[in-house]
């Protein structure tokens, strides 16, 4: 029996004249429960449960599909991956059904029949079918390849999780272009970069199961942040538990809410608030000096040029406290660990002679003047930070002693995300070395130490540049993360940067690169001199200055050996599996790839790379056939997982458990790389940027570059943090701009793209259809500004109108935008066209030793629209 309106009545007659709700509820669940019971028994339901990975972001959860009758029923958290990754989803997640069942997704490949691109341009497109796209596409690309390959360009945002970015760099590999641009400067490559230029490597964690107290920098890892869905449980678990959490940051962030303090540091200013704490460390003497000693560079002697003081055969030189003399550090040698020491006529300092030296004038009441936090509690801040430490424990774990340094510094964006982003989160490192903390049981957990040597010397600086977006030119030598945003720069006029070739044809997959970045306008005027393909699943903006749209699977709909998430505790391997096809799409990024390159005739050579790239050793892609994602999948996971792949389709994926012995002594270890003489060293004085700013000041001088500010770069490439990396460009130009305008994540939107036309996220209230400016209630008083009021938000390249939040959750001098609103494709639903779009006015003054993006460093005027 069907449950319709007559048969419910009926079923409520037991509820009688009952007056209680109390006894309403249990009659209408029990009611509810017989009729789902006589549905079931009268209608066949076949369902089905498909474990596999969300890739709604980053944070790669792992989750459990249901169907019934081959149609999504829901999306739950897999139960099994809690042990290892994620306890919970987000309401991405959760709703990631939407996306897939979305009538305004792409289905048909389309062209563009009218010439001009811009935002009020028609398009005009017309549909056509797979083979006419591929045969135009390869037709275009084997033009380009006769002539010269580097005018092909790549370029992936979320692409690279979809199918793993392996396939398309096997493809421009193949191909011969070195132009594969990943979106990482609009993510957090300083903060890789910043890891990379002192220990050799990037990746870190905090390790929050033994931490007692986490300074956290402007990382939300309650939303939007990479290792969200790990570290909102681990945080909360060691909450509980008694660590302190302490969040410092200019807006009251979820994470700012969930902690013991909140300080509202001003926007840009937290690199001097860290020197000021490390001040207070040295003057305090509450140092760890044989960490300092043995493991990092900080005994090295530093002439007056910034350079070390090296022997004969090049080796770097320590003062040895037996001899007092000018020595390698080797066997037998007790390197000082400060003071001046005059060496064969050489005056010379210690490293960390030098930076504390460097610190001078930066006191608490320095930083109180420019971060805005009172110096008391500056003061209170590193005092405390200090204590915590336990500065010489140790700790017994697997039966090993291993240090023990309780406290962390920990960011994401918020250090990274500026002119200067490098450098800022360069002094985060720095004062956890101070004391020790740096890949200590409780303190920042690093990733595959000294895992790229390269990374600490010198950079190329090559010029003229191979590349379009400029990476590992003399423009950012370290853009070790490529340029994202500065390809369609180069594109206005390749010339200007001594690019020996203009771009001809571009294929962008799963990215809306223009919306994303500063000063957007600009990056879609650079599209206008190529011809685009672009590979998504919704009519984004990008989309809209296409010359060729190809719909694209979602990820519930296709197959990928999935990337995971690695923690402090835990390591994986996963693959998705489609679960449906809603709309029969035939291709997916995979194929895509695969059918260029076949039309190409690169496929044999297209494969060698995808071995290559994928680091196969036992299962390999052989030349003379063709695979399906499936297949690919299959070979991928039985090289890697070193599973049969039933387990794969089964479980979804394979998790073992880390020791604490592997993670803090192993081979990618502080402990196994730089403990001790003769041994690299983590650089606390960074010497190779000094000698990597001299080869940029050659280069400019010897071939007349004039769009390098010399001086910029000295200050960028400065081998310590200093004061300047405080003031970027607006701070210091923007006089007449009193606020300044910051940007954030939010839990419902991500990646500027398919999650705004998903209707359940936009239904779930008035915060989550658009965004809206924070600002400070004492602030928009003065402004005559009311909650809700429109109001316009002006910078030196343009004005954006929003309403206003009013909140006591942001500093007066401070307004706040999520960035994931604002859509303007006609190609999307009204709804979707909502809110701020707050790229279009943000300054771009990239960080020029990563290329990062500069988020978070606009001045702009408030006042009533």
């Amino acid at each position: 029996m069907l449950l319709n309106r007559r048969n419910f009545l009926k079923s409520m007659s037991a509820v009688g004249g009952a007056a209680a709700l109390d006894g309403v509820w249990p009659a209408i669940a029990e009611a509810a429960e017989t009729a789902k019971g006589k549905l079931a028994a009268a209608v066949s339901v076949d369902v089905k449960h498909v474990k596999s990975i969300c890739v709604h972001c980053v944070n790669f959860c792992g989750i459990d599909v249901e169907t019934a009758n081959g149609v999504i029923r829901s999306i739950t958290p897999d139960k099994a991956r809690a042990e290892f990754h994620n306890w919970g989803i987000c309401p991405k997640g959760v709703s990631g059904l939407f996306n897939t069942y979305n009538p305004y997704r792409l289905k048909k490949p389309m062209k563009r029949t009218n010439p001009n691109k811009g935002p009020a341009e028609d398009p005009k497109w017309v549909e056509i079918s797979w083979d006419e796209a591929f045969d135009t596409m390869a037709a275009r690309l084997k033009k380009i390849k006769a002539d010269n390959p580097a005018k092909f360009i790549w370029q992936h945002g979320h692409g690279k999780y979809l199918i793993g970015d392996q396939f398309p760099k096997a493809l421009c590999a193949a191909f011969g272009t070195p132009n594969l641009v990943h979106r990482t400067t609009t993510c957090e490559s300083a903060r890789h970069v910043a890891d990379e230029l002192t220990w050799g490597y990037h990746g870190i964690l905090p390790d929050v199961d033994r931490c007692n107290l986490l300074l956290n920098f402007g990382a939300n890892y309650f939303e939007g942040e990479q290792w969200a869905r790990w570290l909102d449980h681990s945080v909360i678990d060691a909450r509980e538990r008694g660590m302190k959490l302490v969040s410092i940051e200019p807006r009251l962030s979820q994470v700012g809410a969930k902690s013991d303090e909140w300080v509202p540091v001003r926007p840009g200013k937290d690199v001097v608030l860290l020197l000021a704490m490390a001040k207070v460390l040295i003057d305090d003497g509450t140092l760890d000096e044989p960490f300092l000693t043995t493991y990092t560079n900080a005994p090295n002697l530093v002439k007056d040029d910034g350079r070390f003081l090296r022997d004969k055969d090049n080796n770097p030189l320590v003062w040895d406290t037996r001899t007092n003399s000018a020595k390698p550090y080797a066997e037998g040698v007790v390197p000082a660990l400060k003071g001046n020491f005059n060496a064969d006529g050489a005056a010379c300092r210690t490293s960390f002679q030098v930076f504390a030296d460097s610190l001078k004038d930066i006191t608490p009441q320095y930083a109180e003047e420019v971060a805005g936090v009172p110096a008391a509690t500056v003061t209170r801040l590193a005092r405390q930070y200090a204590a915590e430490a336990r500065i010489g424990s140790t700790i017994m774990l697997d039966g090993q002693s291993l240090r023990y340094r309780p406290v962390c510094i920990h960011t994401f964006r918020g250090l990274s995300a500026k002119e200067f982003g490098v450098q800022s989160w360069r002094a985060g490192l720095v004062v956890q070395m101070l004391v020790g903390a740096l890949d200590a049981v409780g303190g920042l957990h690093l990733h595959d130490v000294f895992k790229s040597p390269k990374y600490m010397e010198a950079a190329k600086c090559e010029y003229p540049p191979k590349r379009v977006d400029l990476a590992g030119s003399v423009y950012f030598p370290n853009g070790h993360h490529d340029v994202c945003q500065q390809v369609a720069l180069t594109l206005l006029d390749p010339k200007a940067f001594g690019l020996a070739y203009e771009p001809e044809m571009q294929i962008f997959y799963a990215t809306n690169r223009p919306f994303s970045t500063s000063n957007a306008m600009q990056q879609f005027e650079g599209l206008k001199k190529t011809w685009n393909v672009v590979i998504d699943v919704v009519m984004t903006e990008l989309a809209w200055y296409a010359d060729i749209v190809l719909p694209d699977l979602t990820y519930l709909e296709s197959w990928h050996f999935a990337p995971t998430r690695w923690n402090i505790g835990a390591k994986h391997s996963a693959i998705r599996q489609p679960v449906v096809n809603a709309f029969n799409i035939p291709h997916d990024g995979y194929s895509i790839i695969f059918e260029l390159a076949k039309r190409l005739d690169l496929r044999d050579k297209y494969l060698t790379e995808v071995n290559s790239k994928w680091g196969l050793k036992e299962h390999k892609f052989q030349p003379g056939r063709d695979y399906t994602a499936r297949e690919a999948v299959e070979i991928i996971w039985l090289d890697k997982a070193h599973e049969k792949f039933d387990v794969a389709l089964e479980k979804g994926f394979v998790g073992k458990k880390v020791k604490p012995k592997d993670l803090f002594t192993g081979g990618g270890s502080v402990e196994a790389k730089f403990k001790g003489p003769g041994k690299p060293k983590m650089a606390l004085y960074a010497e190779h940027m000094v000698h990597t700013f001299a080869k940029v000041e050659e280069t400019v001088k010897k071939n007349g570059i004039r769009n390098v500010d010399l001086e910029r770069y000295r200050i960028a490439y400065s081998p310590l943090p200093i004061k300047e990396h405080a003031f970027p460009t607006p701070h210091r130009e923007a006089k007449d701009f009193p606020f300044y305008v910051i940007t954030h994540k939010s839990m419902y939107r991500n990646q500027s793209g398919n999650t705004s036309t998903n209707p359940i996220l936009n239904a779930l209230g008035p915060d989550t259809q658009e965004n809206r400016i924070a600002i400070n209630k004492a602030a928009a008083a003065k402004l005559n500004v009311r909650d809700g009021d429109r109001i316009v938000i002006e910078t030196r390249i343009g004005q954006v109108t929003g309403k206003a939040r009013l909140t006591e959750g942001i500093r007066p001098d401070t307004v706040a935008v999520s960035y994931h609103y604002g859509q303007w494709s006609p190609g999307l639903p009204f709804y979707a066209r909502k809110g701020v779009w707050i790229n279009k006015v943000l300054e771009l003054h990239p960080d020029l030793v990563s290329g990062m993006n500069s988020f978070n460093d606009t001045k702009c005027k408030v006042y009533k629209a």
